[in-house]
């Protein structure tokens, strides 16, 4: 348990949480506030843009906000909505409050003289390092500045290296008082068992699109219409939506995903290798994005299997019912599970650091193929573009 004087028995419940479809979840911390029994550690699962990072900040936030009370002095609530240091930590500039990632600037890095390209070094790391977290334990030995407590929150902590990894061990197993760490990653099984084991572990699951909708429009004033889409495109990330919601280039390019995976499965074979070719290399430079990619891939084919039996009310890409239906009249089951079982294949080996290139070359030897000139859909399209 925290050992600080802001996490003592009978702090009131929790309002004015940020993240919301995991009720669970913020219930389950507004218990442990009450109690006092919140953990040092915690380790935030789940998909990407589920809302981890946010989950995260509001702990961040509920940990270094002071009770509300009425006017007979009695403690009413925690008000993460109204708290002038929540507001600090979400704007990203509490001195106490500390996001590490892959993009976070070293001290070395601070220090390097001034002809230096450093923000092109921070951006092209790929791994959280040992310096990352030995200047974590340095910052987490000194007293909150302006908050009750520090708060260090590692994101996307499968990055970590192996050497940061067994250097934050011994910081997890023994805290100092009033300090929270905090680690988000797309599932347990990607971090080391030892700093698994360390953690109280939080796993978001998938939000129910009803709910991203109705959040959309009452907190984020978007209109009917466009709540109903992106809560649909969104699989069950709010993160997702949101973004999507204030940039429609997201939207955009989800939609040329769409096309792209068509005129791949109705093209020859050459298009397919220069597919392969281009997505192989963009791997090496943006690893992430490949691997989205493929997630993308395995979505697009749950809708032609959505619309081969008939369920189309559980298609993703409603939008593109027509096009997805000329493609699917010509595939039988067994192709499209085929396909399924192939893509997540090539997933499985890219994450395991595959070759790239003929990782997806035999990708698209194993797909389907689809006669264009029975998806005239395809062919509208691309005569408009």
């Amino acid at each position: 348990m925290i050992d600080s004087a802001s996490h003592a028995i009978n702090r009131p419940p929790v309002i004015g949480w940020t993240t919301f479809g995991h009720l669970g979840a913020t219930r389950l911390l507004s218990k442990s506030s009450e109690t006092g029994r919140l953990a040092h550690a915690y380790l935030i699962t789940g998909p990407d843009k589920v809302g981890k990072r946010t989950l995260a900040l509001d702990i961040a936030c509920m940990v270094n906000t002071e009770p509300a009370f009425d006017m007979f002095g009695e403690a009413e609530h925690i008000d993460l909505s109204t708290s002038h240091q929540a507001d600090r930590i979400r704007r990203g500039i509490h001195s106490d409050v500390r996001v590490i990632n892959v993009d976070t600037e070293l001290d070395k890095d601070s220090k390097a003289s001034a002809g230096d390209d450093q923000d092109g070094r921070s951006r092209g790391r790929q791994k959280i390092s040992i310096d990352h977290i030995r200047e974590m334990i340095r910052e987490s030995a000194t007293t909150p500045f302006e908050g009750l407590s520090k708060v260090f929150i590692i994101d996307d902590a499968q990055r970590m290296t192996i050497e940061a990894s067994n250097t934050l061990l011994k910081t997890l197993e023994e805290p100092a008082n009033g300090v929270m760490i905090i680690l988000t990653a797309l599932s347990e099984n990607a971090l080391p068992e030892t700093v698994v084991s360390r953690c109280q572990r939080i796993d978001l699951r998938p939000v129910a699109s009803a709910v991203i909708e109705s959040e959309l429009i009452e907190r984020f004033h978007a209109d009917e219409s466009q709540a109903l889409s992106l809560s649909r495109l969104a699989r069950g990330c709010p993160g997702w939506a949101i973004d999507a919601l204030n940039d429609s280039t997201i939207v955009d390019g989800h939609n040329q995903a769409v096309l792209r995976f068509a005129e791949i499965v109705t093209g020859n074979i050459e298009e397919r290798f220069r597919y392969a070719r281009q997505t192989g290399g963009q791997f090496w430079r943006d690893r992430d994005a490949v691997l989205v990619e493929m997630q993308r891939w395995l979505e697009w084919w749950r809708d032609v299997a959505m619309i081969r039996h008939k369920l189309n009310d559980y298609m993703t890409n409603i939008e593109w019912t027509e096009l997805l239906s000329e493609i699917a009249s010509q595939l039988n089951e067994a192709q499209i599970s085929a396909a399924v079982t192939s893509i997540q294949n090539a997933q499985t080996a890219l994450e395991a650091n595959a070759v790239p290139q003929l990782t997806l070359d035999v990708l698209m030897l194993d797909l389907p193929w689809a006669d264009p000139a029975k998806v005239p859909s395809l062919n509208v399209d691309s005569t408009d573009e």
